[in-house]
């Protein structure tokens, strides 16, 4: 009788439970998403949306999208002082973070009774900071995995709540593994915040002395450097899928490299050469091996297959790539 009784406490407590959710982006929006499926009382906090593609128009986010389609406020701080004036407002209970882009500040984090949780994409204390996706598979991990971790002044370094680790099959992109990550957070905050607010969970100190940092990604990063290895440079490949891309150039014009794959041997050309390997497929000699290019873009063109790249652009074989 006692148990239920409690439980029937700790459900009360969800129920009234004053939730902000502070994020944006397509890896926020599954969490977001199963927030509203499981607490009433919910708030968004999310940036103004950019204007985006060639005809610079401003869409409407998804996660903004579903939010005003269940009349859940919605609110659009554009730094940390807004951020703070917003919180101050609404006093939330809890805040979850994914991805906000904008910094807390100290007297900010003291608002709500319970704090702020964040949902960090890597395995903490490894990669913390802007891109914990795209650096685990630079690094060539075997695992990667999410955090959810309380927000503290120094970025990324607050107690852990929750780890969940998975294993790495050394294809994913930053996409992939991304969504993939997402989901699987979406599936376990609601229950981790129920047994956070109800004190069964102790927050477990990071390995300070353990800590790596992921570092903001400009586009330059995306420039291929052919000297480099074709392991190397494969990995940045799915790490820079959807931004800055991994880019070369060819007879004065970006040529995106999009999917590929590895061979060990070398073929003895200059390093950047664009190589005919027979059977339709083709590669570039790197510093260590021969990248296989599978799927590339010109700019100014569509993203094509090898095969039917070379259909109008032969004279690529044996050329030097810049």
């Amino acid at each position: 009788m006692r148990e239920r009784k409690k439980k029937v406490r700790e459900e009360a407590k969800m129920k009234n439970l004053k939730l902000a959710f502070a994020g944006g982006g397509p890896f926020a929006e599954p969490i977001f998403a199963k927030l509203v499926e499981d607490f009433d009382n919910l708030t968004l906090i999310s940036k103004e949306d950019k204007p985006s593609g060639r005809g610079g128009k401003t869409e409407k986010s998804a996660i903004k999208t579903l939010a005003e389609s269940k009349n859940i406020p919605i609110y659009e701080p554009k730094n940390k002082v807004e951020l703070e004036e917003i919180i101050s407002r609404i006093k939330p209970d809890l805040v979850v973070v994914v991805s906000l882009g904008i910094i807390i500040t100290e007297n900010t984090l003291k608002i709500p009774n319970y704090g702020f949780l964040n949902v960090h994409f890597s395995l903490l204390p490894l990669y913390r900071g802007p891109s914990p996706v795209q650096a685990t598979i630079l690094s060539g991990d075997k695992r990667g995995g999410f955090t959810i971790q309380k927000v503290v002044p120094e970025i990324d370094a607050g107690d852990i709540i929750y780890k969940q680790e998975i294993d790495l099959s050394g294809g994913e992109t930053t996409q992939s593994l991304g969504k993939e990550l997402s989901d699987l957070a979406a599936l376990k905050i609601a229950d981790i915040i129920q047994s956070y607010i109800s004190g069964n969970i102790t927050p477990q100190p990071q390995e300070q002395a353990k800590a790596m940092f992921s570092k903001m990604i400009k586009k330059s990063n995306g420039k291929i450097d052919w000297s480099e290895s074709a392991e190397i440079i494969e990995r940045k490949v799915r790490a820079y899928t959807s931004w800055p891309s991994a880019y070369t150039y060819w007879n004065g014009k970006m040529l995106k490299i999009i999917e590929t794959d590895i061979l060990s041997q070398d073929s003895g050309e200059r390093i950047g050469t664009f190589l005919d390997l027979g059977d339709k497929k083709c590669g570039v000699q790197t510093g260590n091996g021969i990248l296989v290019i599978k799927k590339l873009q010109l700019e100014g063109k569509k993203p094509l297959n090898v095969s039917d790249f070379l259909l109008g652009n032969s004279k690529i074989i044996n050329e030097v790539l810049s």
